[in-house]
């Protein structure tokens, strides 16, 4: 099944932009852990470690939801708004990497969608210039947060690169948990083998190998490009180790060309998760 973000989702941006000035707090808090920022589905901060030598911050978005409320993973499905952290300019930071726990397909009634229905943690790097380790990372977040419709939340955060400094434990038990959540990077035991997209750009064709003795069904979402999500593989395969299977993607603008870009699978079989890149060719 082929997911598009939903006009209203879409539209939050401006359409919703009235409610955030409103709604959303924009208190920064100068810490290795900022304090907690509120929505009506949630609270959020930032978690961060001291910078290293190279000025590398390790950091965790914790997205702390109340009962019934649900986020979305980097793709949502069919409605909801994928998280985005933003890096101000004058923090003289870049975002190396966002990553994101293995999520699950969430049902409300003839909705799907991917996402978290407990609370969640993203960890992520900032790359910061070494030698300006007085000045301070500030950011933004905005997420969605959805019970019967899903509200924008976006929030400000400060904190110190505290170079040189320790962590504590609190810190760092945060950021080794968020990470214990991720799912596993491909090896040689689990992998994605081949895969192509069919030349009228309707079905994606891969080809997976499973782990030993890997169950009979496997969870599989894939993260197209921007506003799509594919979650019901057809056509499935099996052949000991070897699982082929399409997608249907014929929801994709006829001008989308995939060459060169980068989309994102995701497998789950039994309890190992597998992550990988769908690296297109450029040529």
């Amino acid at each position: 099944m082929s997911a598009k973000i939903t006009t209203l989702c879409r539209a939050s941006l401006s359409s919703f932009a009235l409610m955030l000035v409103l709604t959303c707090t924009t208190q920064r808090a100068f810490a290795d852990t900022t304090e907690w920022e509120t929505s009506e589905g949630g609270r959020m901060r930032v978690v961060s470690l001291p910078a290293d030598d190279s000025g590398k911050i390790e950091a965790v978005l914790q997205i702390d939801l109340k009962p019934g409320w649900i986020t979305y993973w980097r793709e949502p499905g069919e409605s909801g708004i994928p998280p985005q952290l933003k890096i101000e300019p004058s923090s003289v930071a870049s975002l190396s990497s966002l990553s994101f726990p293995v999520p699950k397909l969430i049902k409300n009634g003839e909705i799907e969608d991917i996402g978290y229905n407990t609370s969640v943690g993203l960890p992520f790097t900032l790359q910061t210039e070494p030698g300006k380790d007085d000045e301070n990372v500030r950011l933004s977040a905005f997420i969605g947060v959805c019970l019967n419709i899903c509200i924008p939340f976006e929030a400000n955060f400060a904190f110190s690169k505290d170079k040189g400094k320790i962590a504590t434990p609190q810190e760092t038990d945060v950021l080794q948990a968020a990470k214990g959540a991720l799912p596993e990077p491909a090896s040689e035991d689990f992998k994605v083998q081949s895969f192509h997209i069919t030349p009228d750009k309707t079905l994606l064709g891969v080809e997976l190998r499973l782990p030993e003795n890997a169950p009979k069904d496997v969870d599989i979402f894939i993260a197209g490009p921007s506003g799509y999500a594919y979650f019901e593989p057809q056509n499935m395969v099996r052949d000991k180790r070897k699982l082929s299977f399409y997608m249907n993607i014929k929801g994709l603008p006829k001008s989308y060309n995939p060459k060169g870009q980068r989309w994102t699978i995701l497998v789950k079989s039994a309890e190992t998760t597998m992550e990988a890149p769908l690296d297109f060719p450029a040529q």
